[in-house]
């Protein structure tokens, strides 16, 4: 067994300023708890290569009992490599260029050592009574590639389970499970018609149709693709295959077509990538039997984790050992709502967003710094600009007291009436922080859970990125279209929409609710280890106004 607990600071990190109340909950020290244990001796390794339809031959592991027990298969493929087991240690990486390096707290992930990045751990699903099949991607790792053959991933993954249907040690029922992109690749497996082997799937907080708040309210963010180039895909390409498969970012989903039993995870520590698609995937998706699990914690470590694990079996059990007396009292949807950090209460319902659900209006008050039930009485606005940055007083600040504990779960909608300055276009970066009573900001695992430093949850919108897709909006959640520009004119108040990812948060009597609206963002206050870098507008300002009939307000959803 090795056990690897360091820090993940990259080298020459240093922590950015923080407001005035950010010091009395900041977590300084980051470190990665990556223990690895040896593959246990009752687990056989097998390479196998898989023809396809056309030809295309994809390279596989298959990881089984050695006593040659015929048993269900958990499958993924994955564009990182199959047989690269190492890819965790990307996060001590130091920074080069947009490239980010080190600083994700990721706190516990034990894995055996022949677990890929993001993939099932064969170390504990053999011994379960079950292979792995682990693929490599079309054109990644060592497998080959055709991309002007016009199959989808899911015709790959129906010629890949009919050819584990015919193998000995398979009982010929698949299930799939993965995190991210190896979520990814199961919303395009499973669409209907799905192959008639794939018996449930495990998505695990992965992209589907639009990622975050569809692309960061159409603010480019520039390193988060570059990562995954540099770092983690490119270096996979097989150079002798004709390129990925479809070409990397360019995949289609249609959750709405999956009808498959679901065990969907959806987090609210992973606002910056998959929150908001993945709850949207639950939603949309038909099957008769699905259930949500929500943590906010750190995406891996809760993955691979003890009870995050048991779950998954007892789903796997009922629905490929066709187990009738295991997953039989786990409601629907099982949510994490957090008070700080670390203390959380579980929530049970049948349906998301919960039933018991009260939207409020708190209306903004700019000349007092407030929000309230009722809407100011007297106009007000203020400034923000993209310059200068880590500069708290180049931002706008709306703060609510609660008088009495309540609890604030699901989606928040804000709604601002601005005027661009010397612009036709701005950016907003907005974010809901939690104050304790003593204005001492408490902090939330995001990013992944590689921040440990984050608010209670965020939004983006350029304003020219604007128009909402109405046919996919509710009041709730509204979506934008993104595919139009729509320039302001300087000097007119325009109405515009932020949706912000969903969470799930206790506030005591006596604490504190601050909405930040800025046009500028601090990698380290707000997306710590996470090291987005925003290619955000950088001329003129932004003037939000707030005042009788110019409905500037949060809409919160408040349990009831």
């Amino acid at each position: 067994m090795t056990q690897d607990t360091t820090s993940t600071r990259a080298p020459g990190w240093s922590r950015p300023p923080l407001p005035p109340e950010g010091e009395a909950h900041f977590l300084e020290d980051h470190p990665f708890d990556l223990v690895r244990t040896p593959l246990p001796e009752s687990v056989l390794v097998e390479e196998a290569r898989i023809t396809m339809r056309d030809g295309v031959v994809l390279a596989a592991t298959v990881f089984r009992p050695a006593d040659g027990s015929v048993v269900p298969v958990l499958a993924t493929s994955t564009p990182y490599g199959k047989d690269d087991y190492g890819q965790w240690d990307h996060f001590r990486d130091a920074p080069e260029g947009n490239v980010p390096g080190g600083g994700f707290y990721l706190g516990q992930v034990t894995v055996s050592d022949h677990t890929p990045f993001e993939a099932p751990d064969p170390g504990y699903w053999v011994p379960e009574g079950y292979a792995v099949l682990l693929v490599d991607h079309p054109g990644l790792g060592r497998s080959d590639s055709n991309p002007s053959s016009g199959l989808g991933i899911e015709e790959r993954w129906r010629d890949v389970m009919a050819w584990v249907e015919e193998q000995e040690w398979s009982t010929g029922k698949v299930g799939m499970s993965g995190v991210s992109a190896l979520c990814a690749v199961q919303w395009m497996a499973a669409m209907d018609p799905a192959p008639p082997q794939l018996k449930a799937i495990i998505p695990w907080e992965g992209i589907n149709e639009s990622g975050p708040a569809g692309g960061y309210g159409g603010i480019p963010e520039v390193a988060f693709p570059e990562w995954l180039g540099h770092v983690w895909i490119g270096p996979n390409v097989n150079p002798e295959a004709q390129g990925p498969e479809p070409a990397l970012f360019d995949w289609a989903y249609d959750v709405s077509r999956i009808s498959v039993p679901a065990l969907v995870c959806a987090s609210f520590s992973d606002q910056e990538l998959h929150s908001w698609d993945t709850f949207h995937a639950f939603g949309r998706m038909q099957s008769e039997h699905k259930w949500l699990y929500n943590h906010r914690r750190q995406k891996w470590g809760a993955y691979y984790g003890a009870p995050e694990l048991a779950l998954q079996k007892a789903f796997l059990d009922r629905f490929l050992k066709d187990d009738e007396t295991a997953f039989t009292d786990q409601p629907r949807v099982r949510l994490e709502v957090n008070e700080s950090r670390d203390v959380h209460k579980v929530l049970t319902a049948q349906e998301w967003p919960l039933p018991e659900t009260v939207y409020e209006t708190w209306h903004l008050d700019a000349r007092e710094g407030l929000l309230a039930a009722a809407e100011p009485s007297t106009p007000a606005a203020v400034t923000i600009a993209p310059a200068p940055v880590d500069d708290t007083d180049n931002r706008a600040v709306f703060d609510l007291t609660f008088t009495e504990d309540t609890d604030l779960v699901g989606h928040m909608v804000l709604h601002l009436a601005v005027e661009a300055v010397g612009t036709t276009d701005v950016d907003l970066f907005v974010g809901v922080e939690k104050l304790d009573a003593q204005g001492d900001e408490v902090y939330f695992y995001s990013a992944s859970g590689g921040n440990a430093n984050g608010p209670v949850t965020r939004g983006w919108l350029r304003a020219s990125k604007r128009t909402l897709d109405e046919a996919r909006s509710t009041a709730w959640r509204p979506v934008l279209d993104l595919s139009t520009d729509a320039p302001l004119t300087p000097g007119e108040i325009t109405d515009v929409t932020i949706p912000l990812m969903p969470s799930g948060t206790t506030f005591r009597a006596g604490e504190t609710l601050r909405l930040v609206v800025q046009s500028w963002s601090t990698p380290g206050q707000w997306e710590g280890g996470e090291c987005r870098v925003w290619a955000a507008h950088q001329e003129g300002s932004a003037r939000l106004h707030t005042g009788p009939g110019l409905g500037a307000r949060l809409v919160v959803p408040r349990l009831g």
